[in-house]
C-alpha cells in the first residue's frame, strides 16, 4: 500500500523537524535538566509540526535513555510507545470528542498511572473545538494534574481559547517554514525516493505549499503522480491547475494598461479551459507580488528563483509600469478571498474587480499626465480633472514662487490615499493662494468650510502638503461670494415673481 510522503517522511526525532528550532530546543533543553511542565499550548498554522512534535515529546520524555533530548526508539519502553495501541500516549481529537461528558470521564482516567513508561500524555488536537462547559471541566484537572501526567494541547485557532486555559498552559507558536527549508526538505525526499525534478519545480511547489509542510508534501505527491516521477516546472502547473505565466502576463499587461476589452477576453479563455476562478485571482495576486518584488528589491532573483526567459518578462513589465498601481492591483486580488465565499458566481466578482482596478488605473494615469503637463506650463489658472475632481483656479501666483502645482498635487495624494470626501468637500470653483509656505483653501460654501477646518481633516490635508513639500501647510478661509443685484431682482422681493416689467 503506497504511503503518503507527508505520512512517511513524518519527523520522529527534534532533529528532524524543520523550521521550529525555536520550540525544539526549548523542549530539548526541559528533557534535559528533567524539568517537564504538566501542560504545553502548541498553537500555529496547519502542516507546522505540532503534532508531531508533541509526539516526539511524549516519547521523549518517557525514554530510559535519550539521545540529544529525543528518544532513543530502541530501549524497552520506546518499543512499547511505537505500538499504536499503547495507553501511555493518548491522542484525543476534539473537533469530534468536544462534549464535557467525554471530559469528564478523561479526568477520571488520568488518576490511573503509566503503564510502560514515566509519563502518560494527553495530546488534545484542535482544542479550541471544545464546548464551554468542556472546557469547565478540564480546568481543574489541567491547574493541577496527577504528577505522571502531561497535556499538551494543539490548536490552530489559539484565540478561541478562554484565558483561563492558556494561563494554565506553557505556550510554543509555530511559525510557518521558510521557502528555503522547504526546497531542501523536499530535495532529500525527492533524492531519497528516486525522483527527478527541475530545481524551479522544486520552488514552485514550496510557495504554494505556503509555508506549511503538510501542504507542500501533499502537492509534491501530486505532481508526483502527475509527472510519473519527473517533476517540471511546467508539469507542476499543469498538476495543480495553476495559470501559465505567459497567460498571466497577459493578462497583467491588459491591466497595467487599462484595457478592458483585451482583459475581459483573456479571462473568458481561460475560464472556459476550466481553470478555477479563485484560483485564477489568487494567481495573479501572485504575479503582482512578483513585479512588486522586481520593482523594488536588487537582488530579486535570489527570492523569486524562477526561470530566466521568465525573469526577463517580468523585468521587462515592472520596468514601464509604477510601483503604486502594482501595489493597487495586488492588494484587489489578495482581497477577494474573502468575498469568493459569500457569493455564488465568483465570476462576477472577479470581473468586477477587473473592472474597478482597469478604472482607476485609466484614471491614475490621466491625472498623473495632466499634472505633469502643469508642471512644464506655467499658466495664470489651471485646471486639474479626475473623476468628480473639481474645478480648480490659481489666483495671484507671484514670480518667487517656483511650484504652481502644489494644489494639483494635493488633490492627485487625495485621489490616491482615497480620500474621496474631502475632494468634494473642496467644491466646484475651490481659489486657494500661496504665501510663502502656507497654501490658504478658500472656500465660499459655509458648510463646506466648516467641514474642511475639522480637527481630523486639517490634520489629513496638513500632512499629506508636508508629504508634497516638508515644511509646507494648510490654511483653510471661508469667503462669503457677494453677488450685486439687479433693481429687478430687488423688485421681485419685494413685489414679487409675478411682477412684470415694461
Amino acid at each position: 500500500m503506497y504511503l503518503a510522503l507527508y505520512r512517511k517522511y513524518r519527523p520522529t526525532t527534534f532533529d528532524g523537524v524543520i523550521g521550529q528550532e525555536h520550540i525544539t530546543t526549548s523542549l530539548k533543553n526541559q528533557i534535559k535538566n528533567d524539568a517537564i511542565s504538566h501542560a504545553y499550548l502548541f498553537c500555529g498554522t496547519r502542516g507546522t509540526g505540532k503534532t508531531s512534535v508533541a509526539k516526539i515529546f511524549a516519547k521523549s520524555i518517557n525514554c530510559e535513555h535519550p539521545v540529544g533530548g529525543s528518544a532513543c526508539g530502541k530501549c524497552p519502553t520506546c518499543v512499547a510507545l511505537n505500538d499504536p495501541s499503547n495507553l501511555d500516549i493518548l491522542e484525543i481529537d476534539a473537533a469530534s470528542n468536544n462534549r464535557v461528558d467525554e471530559i469528564r470521564e478523561l479526568r477520571e482516567k488520568v488518576k490511573y498511572p503509566p503503564v510502560n513508561g514515566k509519563f502518560k500524555v494527553y495530546i488534545i488536537d484542535e482544542v479550541h473545538m471544545l464546548t464551554d462547559s468542556a472546557f469547565n471541566a478540564l480546568l481543574k484537572t489541567l491547574e493541577e494534574p496527577p504528577k505522571h501526567v502531561v497535556f499538551i494541547l494543539a490548536t490552530t485557532e489559539v484565540q478561541k481559547l478562554p484565558a483561563t486555559i492558556l494561563s494554565r498552559c506553557l505556550r510554543f507558536d509555530f511559525k510557518l517554514v521558510g521557502l528555503t527549508d522547504l526546497e531542501n526538505h523536499l530535495k532529500r525526499i525527492f533524492n531519497d525516493s528516486g525522483i527527478k525534478f527541475d530545481d524551479s519545480a522544486v520552488s514552485l511547489i514550496a510557495r504554494l505549499g505556503e509555508g506549511s509542510v503538510r501542504d507542500t508534501l501533499s502537492i509534491a505527491d501530486m505532481c508526483v503522480a502527475y509527472t510519473n516521477k519527473n517533476i517540471t516546472y511546467d508539469a507542476v502547473l499543469n498538476a495543480v491547475g495553476a495559470i501559465d505565466k505567459n497567460a498571466l502576463s497577459l493578462l497583467a499587461g491588459h491591466i497595467l494598461k487599462g484595457d478592458v476589452h483585451n482583459l475581459l477576453n483573456e479571462l473568458n479563455v481561460i475560464i472556459e479551459k476550466g481553470k478555477n476562478i479563485a484560483q485564477i485571482a489568487k494567481d495573479l495576486a501572485g504575479y503582482f507580488r512578483d513585479l512588486a518584488v522586481v520593482k523594488t528589491c536588487e537582488d530579486f532573483n535570489a527570492i523569486l528563483k524562477y526561470p530566466e526567459t521568465f525573469v526577463e518578462k517580468l523585468k521587462e513589465q515592472a520596468n514601464v509600469s509604477e510601483t503604486d498601481v502594482i501595489l493597487k492591483a495586488l492588494k484587489t486580488y489578495s482581497a477577494l478571498d474573502n468575498e469568493f465565499r459569500l457569493i455564488t458566481n465568483p465570476r462576477i466578482v472577479l470581473e468586477v474587480a477587473s473592472l474597478n482596478l482597469c478604472d482607476e488605473i485609466k484614471n491614475h494615469v490621466s491625472l498623473e499626465k495632466r499634472v505633469e503637463a502643469l508642471e512644464v506650463k506655467k499658466p495664470q489658472t489651471m485646471q486639474v480633472a479626475a473623476v468628480a475632481m473639481p474645478e480648480v483656479v490659481l489666483q495671484n501666483p507671484t514670480e518667487q514662487d517656483s511650484d504652481k502645482t502644489l494644489f494639483g498635487k494635493l488633490l492627485v495624494n487625495l485621489r490616491k490615499q482615497n480620500e474621496v470626501m474631502l475632494i468634494a468637500l473642496l467644491g466646484e470653483n475651490t481659489n486657494f493662494s500661496l504665501n510663502g509656505k502656507v497654501l490658504t483653501l478658500i472656500s465660499s460654501h459655509e458648510q463646506e468650510f466648516k467641514a474642511l477646518t475639522k480637527p481630523d481633516n486639517l490634520k489629513i490635508l496638513n500632512n499629506i502638503m508636508n508629504e508634497i513639500k516638508a515644511g509646507y501647510s494648510i490654511n483653510v478661509e471661508y469667503k462669503e461670494e457677494k453677488v450685486e443685484k439687479s433693481v429687478e431682482d430687488i423688485l421681485r422681493e419685494k413685489f414679487g415673481d409675478d411682477i412684470n416689467f415694461k
